[in-house]
């Protein structure tokens, strides 16, 4: 018998990338569903938000579970997420991020600022095009990265949850400075 492995949809990375394919400002989100900007951010970091919740704010995008459950914002409607894609491409071409940092002559932290990006700029694309022959098309095109398209939104949730895993191990290492 085959398997196929169950991915867990992450509710609260979904919302925020959702919130932000759509352009949606937070703090004006949060009053729309009656939450501070800070219990805001604590459903961002719930794997699974409460049913009534998550329906009261499906309702302020306005978008339905169904929609939610099999968000795509690789689709030819939207604009493509440059900093995203530059993460997919890492991961079908299995390139780790240190190394093309280390090829780009540039930090790996600054690397990842790039994922966060919506449009890299000229000079960005440049470098890749030059260090690990990135054809600027890749971003531009929905249709280079259509394939298996569940699979790679699971991802980039995923990519998402870490970078917000890594942004609050730094903000702990910078209220606690280290013991030696």
């Amino acid at each position: 018998m085959l398997m196929v492995p169950q991915y867990e949809i992450h509710h609260g990375i979904r919302l925020r990338r959702i919130l932000r394919d759509k352009k949606f400002v937070l703090t004006t989100f949060a009053k729309l569903t009656g939450y501070t900007r800070p219990g805001l951010y604590d459903n961002f970091l719930k794997p699974k938000i409460k049913t009534e919740k998550l329906m009261k704010m499906l309702q302020a995008i306005p978008i339905t579970l169904e929609e939610f459950l099999n968000w795509n914002s690789l689709n030819e409607q939207n604009t493509p997420h440059q900093g995203e894609r530059l993460l997919l491409y890492f991961a079908i071409h299995k390139l780790k991020p240190k190394q093309v940092a280390i090829s780009l002559d540039i930090k790996t932290d600054e690397l990842y600022e790039w994922t966060d990006q919506e449009v890299l700029t000229a000079a960005q694309l440049q470098l890749l095009a030059n260090s690990i022959q990135l054809d600027p098309a890749w971003f531009t095109n929905p249709q280079t990265a259509l394939q298996e398209v569940n699979w790679m939104e699971a991802y980039l949730d995923k990519c998402m949850e870490l970078q917000q895993c890594v942004r609050r191990l730094k903000a702990l290492e910078k209220k606690q400075p280290v013991q030696v």
